[in-house]
């Protein structure tokens, strides 16, 4: 049973472990922390707190560090969100992306912002192409050769293939390509056009049949490249600055994770639901990732997934400061969705 008591000296030894990075003893709590009770009583609920599985002792004589379940317990019950006014000078910014940027830019930036707040490794993820429905397609002449067909899908993300043509068209020709394009794939998704840009080169559109039949193929194939997931990283030399990883066996550990883009992202990707999830130590379900803590926010308009945030750290991560930026960063990006989306 967890009493008032023994809560307060819990989180006292979470914060300070955060703090200091050093374990935490009964003489350090009772100086540093006003729990009102002696070193002797300190110890007593120590050792209670450490049966019930919340604080361990890394080595005999040691203090006592949180365990994945203490973590736990400190995010979902006591856990207190700092200041994160220092943020909104930065954020800002996004006012002048929400004119001219595309989802993938939002998120980068973002990434970047959050890295530099918090100190920590910071990963941006945008979905599947593949899962993504066709918004719009526009032609547009280059030169007498080349045009540039502008592909953007619901979820934001937008291709700009370069297509080099048979024939001439005219201004106008390239707007009924267009419309005729935007007729026939509007609201498919990227997974399902290969069948319809099959039976699109089996129609006639007056005059321009040789250059559908090279261009339509080139958009596919646009489409096909990029259906992986793209990710991008900021600050993971963050890492050394926190010593258990001074631990070259842990660090080489670390970026290995870094490296493993399809098991990060499937750690990262599993979480669908809008808000911000904290996943710690072995609650991640792979075993590269069991020392790690992640902070991660999915970002969706309409039921549409555009993409992921996520902040990694050691389990001894500072959940209040990350949490508070997080939120503080989420708010400014899903306002600025919506702004969007809902023009």
């Amino acid at each position: 049973m967890l009493n008032e008591r023994k809560l307060k000296i819990l989180q006292a030894i979470i914060e300070d472990y955060i703090e200091t990075a050093e374990p935490v003893g009964s003489r350090t709590l009772s100086k540093k922390y006003d729990l009102g009770v002696s070193p002797a009583t300190i110890r007593n609920e120590m050792s209670d707190l450490e049966e019930l599985g919340l604080i361990i002792q890394p080595h005999t004589s040691a203090g006592r560090i949180p365990s994945d379940k203490g973590y736990r317990l400190y995010v979902d019950q006591f856990m207190s969100l700092k200041n994160s006014a220092k943020i909104k000078n930065g954020y800002l910014e996004l006012d002048i992306l929400n004119k001219v940027a595309e989802i993938e830019q939002i998120l980068q930036y973002s990434s970047k912002l959050l890295s530099q707040v918090t100190n920590y490794t910071t990963v941006a993820v945008t979905p599947h192409v593949k899962e993504s429905k066709l918004k719009h397609i526009q032609l547009v002449p280059i030169d007498s050769i080349n045009m540039l067909a502008i592909i953007v899908t619901d979820s934001g993300i937008v291709k700009k293939p370069v297509i080099r043509m048979n024939d001439s068209v005219s201004e106008s020709g390239f707007q009924m390509m267009s419309n005729f394009l935007n007729d026939k794939l509007h609201g498919l998704t990227i997974k399902n056009i290969e069948t319809s840009l099959f039976h699109i080169l089996n129609e006639e559109i007056i005059h321009f049949s040789n250059v559908m039949d090279t261009i339509v193929p080139e958009i596919f194939k646009s489409l096909e490249e990029s259906s992986d997931i793209d990710m991008f990283f900021n600050g993971a030399m963050n890492i050394f600055n926190f010593p258990e990883y001074n631990d070259i066996f842990k660090a080489k550990s670390f970026l290995e994770l870094l490296e493993e883009k399809e098991l990060l992202s499937s750690l990262i990707t599993s979480f669908d639901s809008e808000g911000l999830r904290v996943s710690i130590g072995s609650e991640n379900i792979y075993e590269e990732a069991k020392d790690c803590s992640l902070v991660t926010a999915t970002y969706k308009e309409n039921d549409t997934i555009l993409g992921w945030l996520s902040v990694i750290g050691p389990t001894r991560m500072d959940y209040s400061g990350v949490v508070s930026v997080m939120a503080e960063v989420s708010k400014s990006i899903n306002d600025l969705l919506k702004n969007r989306y809902n023009k």
